[in-house]
């Protein structure tokens, strides 16, 4: 059986890893959103069913209830519909957007600093439930922690 320090540890690794899932799937999603609003800013046809889609991921990344495969699948196939609609745009509109993304799948786009990045203007204000300040790795104060043990 673990110990109360142990079970404390393994907590703070599974927190840690749900918030770093959260972030990457936060990054993909304002990147994915953001090559919507563009693509159809420059006269693609985005279907309705990209932006619901878009729209039911943000909402299971923002209550943080969700399985990583779920949203990864929801989020990758609205990221094949946007690729076909922006290869209609050329190779060149393409290839920026697929820096973001691996940038976003890698975890090197921080949540609180997408406003630095110009390309995601277009989903700054959205993005305000990604830039979490709180402590991930703190404990529960001592009352709440579970004494069924």
């Amino acid at each position: 059986m673990y110990g109360r320090g142990t079970m404390a540890a393994v907590d703070r690794d599974e927190r840690r890893v749900s918030s770093k899932w959260l972030k990457k799937f936060g990054a993909k999603w304002a990147v994915l959103a953001a090559m919507g609003v563009d693509c159809g800013n420059r006269g693609a046809r985005i279907p309705p069913d990209v932006h619901d889609q878009l729209r039911l991921a943000r909402m299971k990344i923002a209550s943080g209830c969700f399985s990583p495969c779920e949203v990864g699948c929801t989020l990758d196939k609205v990221e094949g519909q946007l690729i076909s609609i922006g290869s209609s745009l050329g190779e060149d509109y393409l290839r920026p957007w697929f820096d973001l993304l691996g940038q976003a799948m890698e975890g090197r786009i921080d949540p609180r600093r997408i406003s630095e990045i110009p390309a995601l203007a277009s989903v700054v204000n959205e993005c305000k439930l990604l830039a979490c300040y709180c402590d991930e790795t703190a404990t529960l104060p001592e009352n709440l922690e579970d004494k069924t043990r």
